[in-house]
């Protein structure tokens, strides 16, 4: 550090301004050089004071305090001489900020403070823009921290006499200093004294009257923040008054810089004026929402927030009175006044270019009304039904939502009587356009209306489809089964918190429902939708903590009522389950979610006896289903057999079962299903039967008293469980290890080996509950207990008996290294890094190096299999083990990591590359190193090398590095990609050489190149199967063409991958032609061919001529084989002579050649010319035989670039 500074202070005499000026400041600061002694230097001064700014916020209060005097008085010479220099004025201002926000209450009545914060607020109002905005944000954080135990800051109150006297006096000479001083204003409102603020409201609305825009709008945003705050001093009348002034002083709707903060203040004022007194904002809502409503019919380009501004008026300042007086049918109301038929209006020709903003308003409208909306919103929900029948697209889907809004509040009952759907008149408007916004809007409505209505319709327009078919009208049959089933889509609407659901929802709808789950399967899951419905929002409703009020005002219903209609709805619940049931059996198991949702609904109304005698019953035909032989299928689309739905069904009852039923559950599936090695499905849903049993707790006392017989059977079942049945038998000895009593501990040697070899099973599934398997026995033998030797399977009965802990825990696992195969032994390596992981604070040190010794020999192993586990051994043990215990053995793991390196080269060697990372980070380069030897020292240079240009490039980004281990661990710990952070230290590179470059031949990643091969592979494999799924194949346009023979051989040089395109003929002449271009046309004989070529009969076929030319023709090569020719090959028979009847083909004109000027100037060993002995100097020499131009000639030879054309 002391070399750094020297050259520093070196620099105190350069001539360089930058270098000088820190030299001078390191000496001035070391030589305790004080603001007075500096001399007069501003560059000294400005560095001084930054740093006082910067050291300022970080000294103690008390220092602060006690050194306010003596600070004030060398800095108010020094503002007084550098006031012009604006760095230093920040400074100052910095300074200032921190002396008087650490003052006490009673200090702020000193006049040499009051000085210093009105000089804050001059510079606040006065000084450079980037100095004005410091002291403002000075200012704002000093009234922000009122010194205790006061609320409101002792310089509020000269802070506002300050801003109203410059408001006073500036507005009419110097508008300006208003701008700026508002600017402040606008920050601090906060933190104005309540008291203050009609004044400045009074102050504020003379501000517009300056026809200055800029200050209008200032003004403006001052309001704005103004009512943001809940205190004030003014009384109802007194703001009633500002509101009212406000109001006169709005801008023109085509002024879009004053209208949009305009708009933000009076949305802002109402609605803290409704606080105030609700029912008075109200009556006095409805000339201010119409003044702004005709702003739409201006072309403005703030009609966004036109609208906005009258949602809000209508969501927070129309009273509940005002609109119960409304719905009371009140004429003198202002809702039916003024804002309805204002509405109204807005959808004329007038307000065209504004009514997808109208439509907003009247979806506000609509939602504040609720349920009263009719009838209070039919004319206006005419209207947009005339308008949904012409709609255009710009506005469709607004139109939409409006209508949308009106059947969530108004309900479908009272807004099909407005809008009918006209699906059987004859003469009237069809609107099945509405069946969809019903189906996505119809919510908290009555139920009565769609059995007496809607169902009715659909039966009707059902028979008219019958009709239609039997008459072979497809079209129409079509049409009206669309219509039916768009009806009955409706169905989950209605069932969603009906009001009326123990009237309306009786025997007669209860049966239909269940005819039509049994005769309409694609109305399945819409039905069982409805069905789920009518239970759950009724239990959601019940649980609510809203009060009753609350809940009558926004749903029509109080706690009480909806639970009588789940106590209603209960009665049902028998019938329904047997029916859900026989559906439920009759859908194929990907299809059947949607039932077992329903079922486990009506499950929780229903009551203890019925379920378990349902239960009951679906055992018998379980039973009765095994007894006799299924056939099974493989056809995902068909129900499977009776047991296995059974099964599933007896799943989904386990929860709601009793201890008898759970023990009668728990005794057919030990002795009918563990066993059927046969049947893997119904082996696996045993396995699930028994694991849901044990979650459960009637289920976990029934376990608990047959344990020992429980783990008797789980261990006979061992070697007859099935592939697909792995995961479940798993997840069932998980919860069984977690019910183990501490004297049963003997079970989890028992079932060590098989957990041991599922975590090394395909499945990823399988594997990670193996993992969690192999921790939760850990706990258990963590707790503490007895480990019966004598009950383990092939020990004497004289064994003694072992205590359980974690040592004697991995003691068990670590008996698997000694496997006779590789598999096996990989996985106990495997279960010992996850256990080690999870237990490492709980193993004495010594078991640790042991086990670390150990891992570390087999390492070294010639099987891949093996290493690879002890790899991923030793680098939990790197990462997560203290560094005593690793340092012993480092010299070990190198030797054995590097033995890895030269056996399996090309398969670890991306992980043995981050474990010597690793190493090196937490040992340091040179001890890593000084084991290494020397034949391998080139990689270890190598990885060290890019470590530290990985760093510089960190730094140079900003980027501080830190490697020490705390870091590396908590880095570790971090979820991200990985499950966990055992799989986040396993397989996570965390490498800082991750990305780089290597430029060294040893040091390639041979892991990316597998990647980008295995890529390759699989991109070749996708352009074949993409070939051969776009082959096509290339027809010859000959005259004796016909259909392409696949047998033949050369049927291959046929197909192509790219789709052959037809080429136009070109016209070509088939006569002969002589010199001077006449054609000769030979006279045809009476045979029928020229003189010349029939005079022996017909002229025979040129077979090789064809099989020359011919593109799917084949030649032979040297060694006699076959070699097909591509139809490019055939282009070099063109050459050939042709008779004059065949078509000449026209010749390629080949390219102009060029001769280059000066080549024989250069050099052959290097770049540019060179001299010849006995030749001119190389010099831009041009051969004037090639520049004359001849006569006649239009085009010159000679080009820019020096070359000549021949």
């Amino acid at each position: 550090m002391e070399s750094e500074l020297n050259r520093i202070r070196k620099q105190a005499s350069s001539k360089l301004e930058n270098q000088k000026l820190y030299g001078q400041t390191l000496i001035a600061i070391e030589e305790m050089t004080t603001l007075q002694s500096s001399q007069g230097s501003t560059e000294l001064v400005g560095a001084l004071l930054y740093i006082l700014d910067q050291v300022f916020p970080h000294l103690p209060q008390s220092v602060i305090r006690s050194k306010f005097t003596d600070v004030m008085s060398i800095l108010e010479p020094v503002f007084e001489e550098h006031k012009e220099e604006q760095p230093i004025v920040r400074s100052i201002i910095g300074c200032l900020e921190v002396l008087l926000k650490n003052q006490d209450g009673a200090t702020w009545s000193m006049p040499m403070i009051k000085k210093a914060y009105q000089q804050l607020l001059i510079l606040s109002a006065n000084a450079s823009p980037k100095a004005r905005k410091r002291a403002q944000d000075a200012v704002r954080e000093i009234l922000s921290h009122p010194p205790p135990p006061t609320v409101v800051h002792p310089a509020a109150e000269m802070t506002a006499e300050f801003i109203l006297r410059v408001l006073q006096e500036t507005t009419k000479s110097d508008q300006h200093a208003s701008q700026q001083i508002l600017a402040l204003l606008q920050t601090i409102v906060p933190y104005w004294p309540p008291h203050r603020f009609s004044i400045l409201c009074q102050a504020l609305l003379q501000l517009p009257k300056f026809n200055n825009v800029f200050l209008t709008k200032a003004a403006f945003d001052v309001f704005e923040a103004l009512f943001d705050e809940q205190e004030t001093d003014m009384d109802e009348d007194k703001f009633f008054g500002l509101l009212g002034a406000i109001v006169e002083l709005k801008p023109a709707a085509v002024d879009d810089r004053l209208l949009p903060p305009w708009l933000l203040i009076v949305s802002k004022a109402y609605s803290t004026f409704a606080k105030m007194n609700a029912n008075r904002c109200a009556n006095e809502i409805a000339p201010i929402f119409c003044l702004i409503f005709n702003d739409f019919q201006q072309a403005s380009r703030c009609h966004r927030q036109i609208a906005n501004c009258l949602s809000t008026l209508i969501d927070y300042c129309l009273s509940d009175d005002f609109v119960e007086d409304a719905s009371a049918g009140n004429e003198q109301n202002g809702l039916i006044e003024k804002i309805i038929p204002a509405l109204e209006s807005g959808l004329g020709v007038h307000f065209q270019a504004a009514w997808i903003h109208v439509m907003v308003v009247q979806q506000s409208l609509f939602r504040r009304l609720n349920h009263m909306a009719a009838p209070l919103m039919n004319g206006c929900l005419a209207l947009l039904g005339e308008l949904r029948l012409t709609s255009s697209e710009a506005y469709k889907e607004q139109l939409d939502k409006t209508l949308g809004a009106a059947i969530a509040t108004m309900g479908p009952e009272f807004f099909l009587n407005v809008l009918p759907l006209n699906l059987e008149a004859q003469g009237g408007v069809g609107r099945a356009f509405l069946l969809p916004l019903l189906k996505s809007y119809t919510t908290n409505t009555n139920l009565g209306y769609f059995v007496k209505v809607l169902m009715p319709l659909g039966d009707r327009l059902a028979e008219k489809g019958t009709a239609c078919a039997e008459r072979e009208l497809e079209m129409q049959a079509k049409i009206y089964e669309t219509l039916v089933n768009q009806i009955w889509k409706l169905v989950p609407g209605f069932c969603d918190l009906p009001v009326d659901l123990r009237t309306a929802f009786d025997n007669t709808v209860a049966e239909r429902f269940s005819s039509l789950l049994y005769t309409q399967p694609e109305l399945r899951p819409t039905v069982a939708q409805a069905l789920q419905l009518l239970i759950e929002k009724n239990q959601a409703l019940e649980k609510s903590s809203a009060s009753d009020q609350h809940l009558i005002k926004t749903y029509g219903l109080t706690k009480q009522e909806a639970n009588a209609n789940l106590k209603y709805m209960s009665q049902f619940a028998v019938n329904y389950l047997a029916v859900f049931f026989n559906v439920y059996s009759q859908i194929a198991p990907a299809f059947r979610g949607f039932m077992a949702d329903v079922i486990k609904a009506y499950l929780t109304i229903t009551q203890p006896e019925d379920i378990n005698a349902t239960f009951k019953r679906v055992l018998g035909m379980l039973s009765q289903a095994l007894e006799t032989k299924e056939e099974e299928h493989n056809d995902p689309n068909l129900p499977p057999p009776m047991s296995q739905t059974m099964l599933d069904l007896a799943v989904i009852m386990i929860p709601f079962l009793d201890a008898e039923s759970c023990e009668l559950l728990y005794n057919g599936t030990l002795q009918s299903l563990l066993g059927k090695e046969d049947q893997p499905v119904l082996q696996k849903k045993g396995y699930k039967v028994l694991y849901h049993l044990m979650n459960n707790a009637h289920g976990k006392q029934v376990a608990l008293a047959h344990m020992d017989d429980l783990q008797r059977h789980l261990l006979e079942a061992t070697g007859s469980c099935s592939i697909s049945a792995k995961k479940d038998r798993v997840k069932t000895l998980l919860a069984l290890v977690r019910l183990l009593p501490a004297t049963d501990l003997h079970f989890i040697p028992s079932i060590l080996s098989e957990v041991v070899l599922a975590s090394k099973d395909s499945n990823e599934k399988t594997r990670g509950f193996a993992f969690e398997l192999l921790v939760e026995m850990g706990r258990k033998m963590r707790e503490g207990g007895i480990v019966k030797t004598s009950r383990l399977e092939g020990m004497d009965a004289s064994a003694p008996d072992a205590a359980a802990n974690i040592s004697e825990y991995f003691t068990m696992v670590t008996a698997g290294l000694a496997a006779t195969t590789a598999h096996m032994i990989s996985a106990s390596i495997g279960a010992l890094s996850r256990i080690f992981f999870e237990f490492k604070d709980d193993l004495p040190l010594e078991l640790s190096s042991q086990l670390l010794q150990s891992i570390n020999i087999l390492a070294a192993s010639n099987n891949r299999e093996i290493v690879k586990g002890a790899v991923g051994y030793v680098k939990v043990a790197v990462v997560v083990l203290d560094q005593g215990i690793i340092q012993p053995q480092l010299p070990e793991i190198v030797q054995s990591l590097l033995k890895c390196q030269h056996q399996h080269r090309a398969h670890f060697k991306v992980k043995i590359r981050h474990l010597f990372e690793r190493l090196i980070r937490r040992f340091g380069y040179d001890t890593v190193a000084s084991l290494m030897p020397e034949e391998d020292r080139k990689m270890i240079v190598n990885i060290q090398k890019r470590r530290l240009r990985a760093k510089r490039r960190k730094g140079a980004a900003g980027q501080q590095e830190d490697g020490s281990d705390d870091e590396d661990t908590r880095a570790v710990a971090k979820k991200g990609a990985f499950q966990d952070a055992y799989e986040e230290v396993l397989y996570g590179s965390d490498s800082e050489i991750e990305g780089d470059d290597d430029d060294d031949e040893n040091s390639d990643n041979e892991q990316m190149k597998t990647v980008k091969a295995a890529v390759q592979a699989q991109t070749k494999k996708n352009k074949k199967r993409q070939a051969l799924a776009n082959a096509f194949i290339r027809e010859d346009n000959d005259e004796d063409g016909g259909p392409l023979d696949f047998l033949d051989r050369s049927a291959l040089g046929r197909i192509s991958s790219s789709k052959p395109t037809q080429r136009k003929k070109k016209i070509t002449n088939t006569f002969a032609q002589e010199d001077d271009g006449r054609l000769i046309i030979n006279e045809p004989t009476a045979k029928g061919g020229d003189d010349e070529d029939n005079e022996g009969g017909e002229a025979q076929e040129d077979y090789y001529m064809q099989h020359m030319t011919n593109p799917d023709g084949f030649t032979r090569d040297k060694r006699g084989k076959i070699k097909f020719k591509k139809a490019k090959d055939a282009k070099g028979m063109d050459d050939m002579e042709v008779d004059d009847g065949e078509p000449v083909k026209k010749q390629k004109k080949l390219g102009k050649k060029y001769e280059k000027i000066g080549k024989e100037f250069r050099s052959k060993k290097a770049g540019g010319d060179v001299k010849r002995k006995g030749q001119a100097d190389p010099y831009a020499y041009m051969p004037l035989n090639k520049v004359i131009k001849k006569k006649g000639r239009r085009d010159q030879n000679l080009t820019f670039t020096g070359r000549v054309k021949k």
